[in-house]
């Protein structure tokens, strides 16, 4: 991940992805030309509808597990399959290969079991030098931590350990989950916690109470107190073909 820049505008609202809101975060990665979405986890359709609203003339597709959530999608976007992105043959739905420019999975390659045979099965879908635009909770969370040293990994409803979530991932290891599989990153934006430490000098120690990181520089705070990732990254896969 050296040389990808990295940025904090933004900080957690940790109830807003468990809402049917459009993900404005996810929205400020579209910039670049595009003409059509496939959007996995679309839910009720409000991310999509904003972005048609923002950029008319896009086509915007969806898959949605839940049949409740997908039927609520098809009033607002333009074809909505219900079913788990893992199990469907999406040509069979007639979703042809090089036929979309971005597909974006907001908080969905955690709930996957294979999430890394699912990137790479995007190529097929995405247009020559299509993007996928993904947002992935950070493992690394200071609070995650915090429970570690305390001997705790506690599942909940929601959050950084949802019960529904089954892959976990680093910055390195979402980088490598993209890299791997025939993608290069092209931009990535930290969520930031609240309580995020600002201000030198560096190095530094932090406390976090029973446990004391030493020698921290200013980008290992910011991977410490980073919720959730936003990440961007260009197919390099010839022709769309998947690997």
């Amino acid at each position: 991940m050296n040389g990808i820049p990295m940025f904090s505008p933004l900080q957690a609202d940790y109830g807003e992805k468990y809402q049917d809101r459009p993900r404005l975060d996810v929205m400020g990665l579209l910039a670049f030309p595009f003409q059509s979405v496939l959007e996995i986890g679309c839910g009720c359709g409000a991310t999509g509808q904003a972005v048609k609203l923002k950029f008319p003339g896009v086509t915007y597709y969806g898959v949605e597990l839940d049949p409740v959530a997908a039927a609520s999608a098809r009033t607002v976007l333009d074809r909505v399959i219900t079913g788990n992105i893992e199990a469907l043959d999406l040509e069979y739905y007639d979703i042809r290969r090089n036929m979309f420019d971005v597909i974006i999975c907001a908080d969905v390659l955690e709930h996957l079991y294979d999430p890394w045979k699912a990137v790479g099965v995007f190529h097929r879908y995405l247009r020559s030098g299509g993007r996928v635009v993904a947002s992935i909770p950070n493992v690394q969370n200071v609070r995650l931590l915090r429970g570690l040293v305390g001997g705790r990994w506690t599942y909940s409803d929601q959050g950084l350990l949802d019960a529904t979530h089954l892959r976990f991932f680093t910055l390195h290891e979402a980088g490598q989950l993209f890299v791997r599989n025939g993608y290069e990153v092209e931009q990535v934006i930290s969520i930031c916690d609240n309580d995020m430490p600002t201000g030198g000098p560096w190095p530094r120690d932090i406390d976090l109470g029973r446990l004391v990181v030493k020698q921290v520089m200013a980008e290992d705070v910011q991977r410490l107190f980073t919720f959730q990732y936003l990440i961007r990254v260009r197919s390099v896969v010839a022709g769309g073909g998947a690997l």
